[in-house]
């Protein structure tokens, strides 16, 4: 009777934990804005021949290098080429090609041109493998139940990033975007840029306030809580910190792993970091670093928080035995 009675309590506790688990889900899903909740596709949840794969490009985190790395594949893009190259107006969606690599002429960059995308078909077509774009809300509402997308991205630090941008936008002169281009940074010491008043045009917490598409408005907590979320629920996370092993995972988790162009991609973009820009790096626990960590509070945070997320969904993975498999992710986050 002992050992029934204990057989019972086991096998009642184990319904209890299966339906509090189905409730942590539920409340996460409910708890995200409508466009997030269904239109992008949760990470964990298996992959569909509908699904495309989206990648947030956070400014100085690496996306460059995914576009040329990608773009070495054979993988047909959307982002800001067509625009760069007169396509961004066509009148129908089609794929067109430059140097070998393959573009759906829509600029998925731009807020306007993912509406422009939207309206086109972009995700009903299926002629793009991979969208690239910053705004990962603007890019939710391209999507809808029957076509999601999914978030994939990389991350690093956000005083790394700050300081890389501010090295960038010394010698950006391609840039069109209004105000990014800054020669008269080249003529600075970054500690006099910092700790000036000239630090303040950069944006602040950008990751959080793209999360949760406040561009303008001061960050609050319950901001940053609903940018966890949607972090926690919708996005593969990768680290730049380790940029292979992120990529496997991206790889892995689309079905690009066996490309057969992929270890000489690999071996140029990633291995041998043709795309990077050295520069003078900034001193941790210096005054300068301090105020960039305080500008950026919530940010940092979120940073952190996607380091715990690529260790955990690194474990979620290697449980499931197939990256993308459907898997219920730990409820104390």
């Amino acid at each position: 009777k002992r050992v029934a009675l204990l057989a019972s309590l086991a096998t009642i506790g184990f319904i209890l934990l299966q339906e509090s688990i189905t409730s942590i889900d539920i409340a996460r899903k409910t708890s995200l804005p409508d466009d997030v909740a269904t239109d992008i596709e949760d990470v964990t949840d298996p992959l569909k021949s509908t699904d495309t794969a989206v990648f947030w490009h956070i400014p100085k985190d690496s996306g460059s290098s995914m576009k040329a790395y990608y773009a070495c594949m054979g993988l047909v893009e959307a982002s800001d080429m067509s625009q760069r190259e007169g396509h961004d107006h066509d009148k129908n969606l089609q794929v067109w090609e430059l140097n070998g690599h393959k573009f759906v002429n829509v600029d998925t960059t731009r807020e306007d041109g993912m509406l422009r995308a939207k309206n086109l078909g972009l995700p009903e077509s299926g002629l793009a493998d991979v969208v690239f774009t910053m705004f990962p809300r603007a890019a939710s509402k391209v999507f809808n139940p029957e076509h999601e997308g999914r978030l994939f991205a990389f991350f690093r630090h956000p005083v790394d990033r700050a300081v890389s941008l501010f090295y960038y936008r010394q010698v950006a002169e391609w840039e069109e975007r209004l105000g990014v281009y800054r020669p008269d940074f080249a003529e600075m010491k970054i500690e006099d840029w910092i700790l000036g008043e000239k630090s303040l045009d950069q944006e602040t917490n950008f990751m959080v306030r793209m999360l949760i598409n406040n561009h303008v408005d001061p960050i609050t907590e319950a901001d940053f809580e609903n940018a966890k979320e949607i972090l926690h629920a919708k996005v593969l996370v990768g680290l730049v910190s380790k940029m292979e092993e992120s990529v496997n995972r991206f790889d892995t988790y689309f079905g690009w792993n066996e490309n057969e162009k992929r270890e000489e991609c690999l071996d140029h973009w990633v291995r041998n970091g043709t795309n990077k820009n050295t520069h003078k790096k900034l001193r941790e626990g210096s005054e300068a670093w301090k105020k960039l960590e305080r500008m950026n509070d919530y940010d940092v945070r979120l940073y952190e928080y996607a380091v715990q997320l690529f260790e955990e969904q690194g474990r979620v993975f290697e449980r499931s035995g197939k990256v993308g498999h459907k898997q219920t992710v730990s409820s104390t986050y």
